[in-house]
C-alpha cells in the first residue's frame, strides 16, 4: 500500500515540478497530504484471513547464501 501512495504522489504531484527549496518541496509535499487526506479513502483488503493456506511449511530462508 504505502508504494502504491508513493507511485501515486510521483505521478500526480512531483512530476515535472520544479522547487528553488527543499523547503519549497516540503511544503508542496505537505500541502499533498492534506488535499489527499481531505477525503479519505476507506481501503478494503480483498483477502481473507481463512482464505490463507497454512498447511504447507513455511520457508524463512529464501535469500542465496553466498
Amino acid at each position: 500500500m504505502a508504494e502504491g501512495f508513493f507511485s501515486k504522489t510521483t505521478k500526480q504531484m512531483l512530476r515535472g515540478i520544479r522547487v528553488s527549496s527543499k523547503e519549497e518541496l516540503a511544503d508542496r509535499i505537505y500541502l499533498y497530504f492534506d488535499e489527499v487526506n481531505a477525503e479519505p479513502v476507506v481501503f478494503h483488503c480483498k483477502f481473507k484471513l481463512d482464505d490463507i493456506d497454512i498447511s504447507d511449511k513455511i520457508i524463512t530462508n529464501t535469500l542465496p547464501l553466498f
